[in-house]
């Protein structure tokens, strides 16, 4: 640590004062205040990411405004045919375009669940090799910070300490100028008391 580029406005192994407890409870307080003040919004007010996607802007917009996801609309998946008194080709025609929809619907499915059964297993190692590099390497560079971590907090308190050292002697240093301060107009004191005294003879 360069301490010519850093500013330390406190030195936590040896600044022995939050360990009071009512010094930590006025701490907590003070920061209990402050985030009490902070009201951060979950979402930026504007979507300018969003220009040229009208569905992702209103999703968005919902979101940010807080309203509920429209309830999911599940009738249009249901083959229901149309009651026995209906005479309109139109509703007839409604009905049957939707039957041919399910069924084109499930024919996908099918087709689906056979690429599964015939690449899944595969495609699924694959994923799990991939996803286990990723969390190898998130590990090792969440090790390599951690240590990076350990190495600064002890950097911080052999400086700390150091200084601590350095601060203590300073500190006997002052307190023996200023007792011989004191001395020394304490004993002017008692001279000027002296010489008014023969001064008056």
């Amino acid at each position: 640590m360069d301490s010519q580029h850093v500013t330390l406005d406190s030195l936590p192994y040896i600044d022995k004062e939050y360990d009071d407890p009512a010094t930590r409870e006025h701490v907590l307080s003070l920061i209990q205040e402050e985030m009490a003040q902070m009201s951060p919004p979950l979402m930026p007010k504007s979507a300018h990411i969003f220009k040229t996607n009208d569905t992702l802007r209103k999703e968005y917009e919902r979101v940010r405004s807080g309203h509920s996801l429209p309830p999911f609309d599940t009738e249009r998946y249901k083959i229901s045919a149309p009651s026995a008194d209906a005479t309109s080709a139109h509703t007839w025609e409604a009905a049957s375009n939707n039957a041919a929809s399910q069924l084109e619907h499930q024919t996908t499915r099918i087709d689906n669940l056979e690429l599964l059964q015939n690449f899944g297993a595969q495609a699924w190692k694959l994923s799990n090799y991939q996803k286990e590099q990723l969390l190898s390497s998130i590990e090792s560079r969440t090790q390599a910070l951690r240590d990076e971590g350990v190495h600064v907090n002890k950097a911080r308190k052999y400086e700390q300490t150091e200084a601590g050292v350095k601060l203590k002697e300073l500190e006997d240093r002052w307190s023996d100028s200023v007792r011989r301060c004191v001395e020394i107009q304490v004993a002017c004191g008692q001279l000027q008391q002296e010489i008014d005294v023969l001064a008056s003879k």
